[in-house]
């Protein structure tokens, strides 16, 4: 799996691509911790270019969810492919990342999210974890 990286304003960004080369769970684990040491409010995951995607690295993505919640940092997917939503069925929707379908709606649930009175923002689920905006 090739990552990339860009620092955003209000938020750290990863876009996550196929390539064979690369062991996909060294390089998305240290891509997660890179951008939960980078003080960003919020992490967006594009999955855009990733067509199908391991249990390991799943476990990686559900796993720093739990933690940045913790911190109160979001982790939210966008731009999933259909075999990247049917391989997050198994993920309980406790522990799923928000899935919405863009950047921009990353934008604003987190927005939402980091507003100091109102309630946090909702998603539903799909019947199987992946939330809808």
């Amino acid at each position: 799996m090739e990552i990339y990286r860009e620092i955003l304003p209000e938020s750290y960004l990863l876009i996550l691509a196929e390539d064979p080369s690369h062991p996909e769970e060294y390089g998305l684990a240290r891509a997660l911790q890179q951008a939960a040491r980078s003080g960003k409010p919020s992490i967006w995951v594009d999955c855009s270019a990733l067509r199908h995607i391991s249990g390991r690295a799943l476990a990686l993505l559900t796993s720093y969810c739990q933690r940045l919640r913790r911190r109160n940092t979001q982790l939210v997917l966008c731009h999933l492919t259909d075999d990247v939503q049917e391989s997050l069925k198994a993920t309980p929707s406790t522990a799923c990342p928000p899935i919405v379908p863009t950047l921009l709606d990353a934008e604003l649930y987190c927005h939402a999210a980091h507003q100091p009175e109102g309630p946090a923002p909702t998603t539903t689920t799909a019947g199987w974890g992946v939330a809808l905006s």
